[in-house]
């Protein structure tokens, strides 16, 4: 009885590093792709960051870190505030009682599923979202600034959640806030 060997040659050997090569290259653009998607801002939230998550749920997200900026938590009645930083870029976090209630982004790092980032034109905003923006003055700039509001798709035990942008038409997209309606609809942080 005879045995089979197989026989590797040079350019056998090199065309199975070149296809691994191709292979882990296309794994890693398919990997970048993802997370930059990742990371977009929606209606409820920020990337897998999302409105009603337990803060404890949220320190525990991969890449993202959580710094406490506002008052000390008071058990079941507090609002505070932390400052989040991820890649290099940050943001805000409203928490309400334990639980992330909004999101506030004022850097141009982040963008909305539609592609819509801080600095972009009130005109962008409109052309992105047409008929399906609200638009109302800010409630301490009236005169000078405007909040545009995105509503659903998403509803949830009642809970209407969208997006607002705090625009000015000499500043643009000045704010992006994601949350319930009525937590995007107050100027206020914690009140």
């Amino acid at each position: 009885m005879g045995s089979r060997h197989r026989v590797h040659t040079p350019s056998r050997q090199a065309v199975l590093i070149l296809g691994t090569a191709v292979w882990l290259l296309a794994g890693a653009l398919t990997v970048s792709a993802a997370a930059e998607r990742e990371w977009r801002i929606h209606a409820r939230g920020l990337g897998i960051l999302t409105v009603g998550m337990p803060l404890a749920q949220a320190r525990q997200l991969p890449g993202i870190q959580l710094e406490a900026i506002g008052p000390p938590p008071v058990p079941a009645t507090y609002c505070t505030y932390f400052r989040a930083r991820l890649d290099g870029q940050e943001f805000r976090v409203r928490v309400m009682r334990d639980w992330v209630d909004r999101i506030e982004v004022s850097s141009p790092g982040f963008r909305t599923l539609s592609g819509i980032g801080v600095g972009d034109s009130i005109d962008r905003v409109k052309a992105a979202y047409g008929g399906r923006i609200a638009v109302e003055p800010h409630h301490y700039l009236w005169d000078q600034g405007y909040v545009l509001m995105v509503l659903g798709p998403y509803t949830i035990s009642g809970d209407t959640y969208g997006v607002a942008f705090v625009a000015s038409p000499s500043k643009g997209v000045t704010e992006i806030w994601a949350g319930k309606y009525t937590s995007i609809r107050e100027s206020e942080g914690c009140t």
